[in-house]
């Protein structure tokens, strides 16, 4: 078995968050918008659409 050196690590995370967020994206969007011009009450204001969105990310 053979470890992967940092900087493969760090590519290969990168590589991860990029497609999980572009196959994510309308959720993303959606998620955006709802937290736009909110401060304190996204928390609960937009619960519903960040657990979507993390549902989402969590599968891939």
């Amino acid at each position: 078995m053979n470890a992967l050196s940092r900087r493969e690590e760090d590519t290969l995370t990168k590589a991860t968050k990029a497609h999980a967020l572009k196959e994510c994206d309308p959720l993303v969007k959606e998620f955006a918008e709802c937290a736009t011009g909110r401060t304190i009450s996204v928390a609960w204001a937009c619960k519903s659409k960040y657990k979507k969105v993390q549902e989402c990310i969590s599968r891939l």
